[in-house]
């Protein structure tokens, strides 16, 4: 996977995470845990974006999971290949 590949994948994950991920996480937490006790999803949203601006490690493990997650795929593929052409 080339750089210019690589891009989109990471540009996507980004995307997924600060925008799709964090519903999929207060939608889980309601069904296992019950209602979120500051509000709906949007207000876990706006506490989400909050807690990045706080720079709190859970939210940011959640921002950077997916993208993390691309890298290092594209890392194995890396490798896998480097050592096939030996």
């Amino acid at each position: 996977m080339g750089s210019k590949r690589l891009w989109p994948w990471t540009v996507a994950a980004l995307a997924f995470s600060g925008l799709v991920l964090p519903f999929l996480v207060h939608l889980t937490g309601t069904r296992t845990l019950g209602a979120y006790a500051s509000g709906g999803a949007l207000q876990f949203l706006a506490d989400y974006y909050a807690s990045l601006g706080r720079f709190e490690p859970a939210a940011w493990m959640l921002l950077l999971g997916p993208v993390i997650l691309v890298l290092a795929w594209r890392g194995l593929v890396a490798y896998a290949r480097k050592g096939t052409d030996s």
